[in-house]
């Protein structure tokens, strides 16, 4: 087997090794276009011993029947071991991903603190508070809902492995975590550092396509489900937990509109929107896609936005110099390339930016499309290219910005903030940001998830609750 797929590891009760199947799709290097190995899937034998085990670490109370202050040293131990493993971790989402590793390996780091944060939940008591009565002493508890399946996304593997894991096991679930077909040699280092940390059975790992993903949703011992992903995918996902009703919480797809005001400064909006628009090779779940901006300023901005882009630096993963990478696979480009044509298709302008390196990878470069004749066009673009619609009235702004299923994030760019606060009210999104890319490192929101960008609410300390459940005796 070549060095790339024995990276791909399946861990069931404590035993890690490559998944037996092949599948027929294969993953290649985004930075070269070069093939490295067919898709990886877990035997059916192996999805039932992991299914099997976590529904006997539940029963047995093997992690839940541990003191908490075990528990929190075990997520901090966790959290040491896939430190220790940032250079492996971050070099395997970028193969998967094509983000910079740069990137990758800052990300990982700073997202491993959540690890942290869980111990910190867990020793301050979470799952249980008792209340006072008249009749004597009742007990409020939030207990776990029993084994949880993860199904991971491709764009940020380590990081939502990561979070999900923390919030299942604060909550006191063992956890089944799925990657996506595209995206699985994190998986390698992430079981060496479960190995290390927690015991067998606690956080498995299984690998494989739809295939498996149903039949780890579907399975009756699975007693609650969070899946990161697009919409189709997402929707069959509720539809096969309702069927049992399971609680289940998606994070899916998202139009994400930026209205911009008329008082608002084209350059620093074009500095904002870009640093967004770039992140994770704009295959970010939040970024920015459409760009809404008054009638008369529609070449103010493509002026602004040109002179950004332009200048962006387009490279390999390994690049330190690289502000844009590659996109994770080639279906994926095939399919942004669709878009771009149907777009031109209608009439509509379609301008790209900056120079892209030679090669067969899977580069995109920085584009921005002028789509007013094409509003029908209402799919998201999850890659780095932003669409740009123009106004005449506040309301018709309002109104583009919501003409779309989707409900995920928004921003609102003007020098009058109270005015920019009461657009971001009226945005049919769960998180709206005001005059930057990422919003005040000191807040600390709380968003529902709307539209068809799925169910459930995102912030701190809610990952926890989802996968538990509430208890009264009293």
């Amino acid at each position: 087997m070549t060095e790339h797929v024995c990276a791909i590891r399946e861990l069931v009760d404590g035993h890690a090794a490559v998944p037996a199947q092949e599948l027929a799709p294969t993953l290649t290097d985004p930075d070269t276009g070069e093939v490295l190995h067919g898709q990886r899937a877990s035997a059916p034998d192996s999805v039932e011993r992991a299914l099997a085990t976590a529904a006997s670490v539940h029963e047995q109370e093997i992690w839940t029947g541990l003191p908490l202050g075990d528990r929190a040293a075990a997520l901090r131990t966790l959290q040491a071991e896939l430190t220790a493993r940032v250079e492996q971790l971050a070099g395997a989402d970028s193969l998967d991903s094509g983000v910079p590793y740069a990137v990758t390996s800052a990300f990982i780091r700073a997202v491993a603190q959540i690890l942290e944060a869980g111990a910190a939940q867990l020793e301050e008591g979470f799952g249980h508070a008792e209340q006072e009565t008249s009749a004597g002493p009742c007990d409020q508890w939030r207990l776990p809902w029993g084994p949880a399946v993860v199904l991971l996304p491709w764009n940020a593997p380590t990081h939502m492995a990561m979070v999900r894991t923390a919030d299942a096991l604060v909550a006191g679930c063992p956890v089944i975590l799925k990657p996506s077909e595209w995206s699985p040699h994190s998986s390698g280092p992430f079981a060496d550092a479960v190995q290390a940390a927690l015991p067998p059975g606690v956080v498995q790992i299984i690998q494989g396509d739809r295939v498996v993903s149903e039949a780890l949703v579907e399975d009756a011992r699975t007693a609650v489900v969070s899946f990161t992903g697009g919409v189709p995918g997402g929707k069959g996902v509720a539809e096969a937990c309702a069927r049992q009703l399971k609680p289940v919480d998606l994070e899916l797809s998202g139009n994400n509109p930026v209205v911009v005001l008329p008082d608002a400064e084209p350059a620093e909006v074009a500095t904002q929107v870009v640093l967004a628009m770039l992140t994770l090779n704009g295959q970010y779940c939040v970024g920015p896609r459409r760009l809404i901006v008054p009638e008369d300023k529609v070449e103010d901005y493509l002026t602004a936005f040109g002179t950004v882009l332009e200048s962006v630096t387009i490279g390999a993963t390994t690049d330190p110099t690289t502000q844009l990478g590659p996109l994770s696979h080639e279906p994926h480009l095939r399919r942004l390339e669709a878009q771009l044509a149907e777009f031109e298709s209608r009439g509509c302008e379609v301008r790209r930016f900056g120079k892209l390196p030679g090669g067969a990878g899977h580069f995109l470069a920085p584009t921005v499309v002028l789509a007013d004749k094409a509003a029908d066009l209402r799919e998201e673009v999850f890659g780095p290219v932003l669409q740009v619609r123009s106004y005449r009235t506040l309301d018709e702004a309002v109104a583009i910005a919501n003409d779309h299923p989707y409900g995920l994030s928004g921003y609102v760019f003007g020098a009058d903030r109270a005015l920019a606060r009461m657009v971001g009210r009226r945005l049919r999104a769960g998180l709206v940001r005001l005059n930057s890319a990422y919003g005040p490192p000191d807040s600390s929101p709380v968003a529902s998830v709307w539209g068809v960008s799925g169910i459930g609410q995102f912030g701190s300390g809610l990952g926890a609750q989802f996968f538990s459940g509430a208890r009264f005796v009293g």
